[in-house]
């Protein structure tokens, strides 16, 4: 019985193969941060930063980026010129970010981000971002904090993660973005980096339409747009609105705020002779975490701070969708609901011309249930 399990065993071991595609490290160059541009010419640019651990002679436990580039007609094309350069084989597996230059972002991002999902070993969480100006100044920089012990990619991606827990950006990598760039009823927006002196500032998000970036936005208002899709986390958001014009010491108009749970209702209507509309309703429960003016034990002096930061969201919001809808961008989806729920009437549009002119609004209702321990 026992030499009957081992033929058996064996014999299953004559079926197995071996490894194949196996990659060996010390023969290989791993990317940690893409970046691309279009040339002057209309040819690809890719720049490639590699991590490489310093010997023990010129500081133990550090790294500096070894920055590659290489031009082409198309992205592969200039990767196979990029490895031509390097004296081992480029590996992109492990690669953290994806950044486009402005310029390239404006174009058609699929053409080179096609090279990515074709390859079976690209690492397809990839955080994507796009860059003011050039992505090669920001991939080939040598900011403060990568003069230690960490490299261009991961000091990218980092940032762009504590961006996306404190929800001012959305959280989207190289596999997210792909089905909705292909889907015609919604579109998506990516973190836009402004590099600077001694740090890059994630600065706001880049809007997209189909596969090109067709504007930005920055600040409080990048931060109600993530607000306005409902995925954010919100208990790390915060926000700083004025609520008055009262005072002549400028402070006392403001209150600075935490988001601490946001009821996002999206609605999207089709009337009997095919006419659209959508609306999405926030429902806000925040605690105030500043607020100079203080007298916050009065219920009245509350309800007034409740209804000014209403009366202010929701005035940013509305500015926010009317300018998705000059963009042409429906980010929030307002195409998918109807392919999903009204898909005849879908049939019928041309969304592209419809979608700016449809009714489209929103509403923020703000209550606060809580104000800190002051009081």
């Amino acid at each position: 019985m026992i030499l009957k399990k081992l033929l058996l065993f064996f014999s299953c071991l004559v079926l197995l193969s071996g490894c194949w595609d196996q990659a060996q490290l010390n023969e290989s160059k791993l990317i940690r941060a893409a970046g691309f541009d279009y040339t002057k010419d209309g040819k690809i640019k890719t720049t490639a930063a590699v991590p490489q651990a310093m010997s023990a002679d010129t500081g133990t436990g550090k790294v500096f980026n070894e920055i590659f580039s290489a031009k082409g007609n198309t992205a592969r094309q200039s990767r196979i010129r990029l490895d031509r350069k390097v004296s081992e084989r480029v590996e992109a597996s492990k690669n953290l970010i994806v950044v486009f230059g402005e310029e390239a972002a404006k174009k058609d991002i699929y053409h080179i981000l096609d090279v990515f999902y074709r390859d079976p070993k690209s690492a397809l969480n990839a955080r994507i971002a796009v860059a003011k100006g050039k992505a090669s100044d920001v991939i080939s920089a040598r900011f403060e904090e990568t003069k230690s012990s960490i490299g261009i990619g991961k000091y990218l991606s980092e940032s762009i993660r504590a961006a996306e827990g404190a929800s001012t950006v959305p959280a989207e990598n190289i596999q997210t973005v792909c089905p909705v760039m292909f889907d015609p009823g919604q579109d998506f927006a990516l973190p836009y980096l402004v590099p600077k002196k001694n740090a890059v500032s994630v600065n706001g998000i880049a809007i997209f339409h189909g596969y090109e970036m067709v504007g930005k936005m920055h600040g409080a208002e990048a931060v109600v747009f993530t607000l306005l899709t409902g995925k954010q986390k919100t208990i790390s958001m915060s926000l700083t609105k004025k609520i008055s014009d009262k005072h002549k010491d400028k402070i006392l108009n403001y209150a600075s705020i935490k988001v601490k749970r946001n009821k996002r209702t999206f609605n999207v209507n089709v009337s009997p002779d095919d006419k659209i509309s959508a609306h999405i309703k926030l429902n806000m429960k925040v605690v105030i975490t500043e607020y100079p003016g203080d007298n916050l034990t009065s219920k009245k002096k509350i309800q007034n701070i409740e209804n000014a930061l209403t009366k202010s969201l929701t005035k940013d919001a509305n500015i926010i969708i009317k300018k998705l809808q000059d963009m042409n961008s429906d980010t929030f989806g307002v195409g998918r609901k109807l392919i999903a729920f009204h898909n005849p009437t879908w049939k019928k549009l041309d969304w592209n011309k419809e979608y700016p002119n449809i009714d489209y609004t929103a509403s923020v209702k703000v209550k606060v249930i809580g104000h800190g321990i002051i009081e």
